[in-house]
């Protein structure tokens, strides 16, 4: 299975995939922003997310082969359905099951997560972690009444551990 969590900065996507690569041993975790770390870094820039999704195929197929995983978590932020489609497309042939959610919380939930997460930036880079969240909320809200974005999980009341949960019993349910 290959689990995709997607959802705007400061949700917690990464601690929500940590958490779900320990609940579906043996697995491995992807998580797109380091993989994709390039420089110069631009955020809209079509050729390094094909790259980067490319590259994400390639890691997934590599632990199939080499490793025999089957379990994968990858976490991204998605912008637009379109996107995250091209990712889902490389991965179906290495593994059917596809899974995607979305996380969603309040905005003020969202910066508080930030403020907490102690990074040790300039407070120039603070603030434009707290614009670029709200922006992207934003952005996948509108996204997502027109495409599929994932399966939403609102985790504005849940901690990483019962978020990840929430996400395991959606699958149990689905499998049913």
């Amino acid at each position: 299975m290959i689990l995709i969590i997607n959802g705007p900065l400061g949700i917690g996507k990464t601690s929500v995939a940590w958490a779900l690569n320990e609940r579906l041993q043996p697995s491995v975790m992807l998580d797109g922003d380091y993989i994709g770390a390039v420089a110069p870094f631009e955020i809209y820039d079509a050729e390094r997310v094909t790259y980067l999704y490319k590259t994400l195929a390639h890691l997934v197929g590599y632990h199939q082969r080499e490793g025999g995983y089957r379990n994968f978590v990858l976490n991204y932020v998605f912008e637009t359905a379109e996107s995250l489609a091209e990712l889902v497309a490389l991965l179906q042939p290495l593994d059917a099951e596809v899974r995607v959610f979305r996380l969603t919380c309040a905005v003020e939930e969202m910066e508080r997560r930030i403020s907490l997460r102690g990074r040790t930036g300039s407070e120039g880079e603070v603030a434009w972690e707290l614009a670029r969240c709200r922006e992207l909320a934003t952005i996948q809200d509108t996204a997502a009444q027109r495409g599929f974005l994932g399966i939403v999980v609102e985790s504005t009341t849940l901690d990483v551990e019962q978020t990840a949960d929430a996400i395991l019993q959606t699958i149990a349910r689905q499998q049913g």
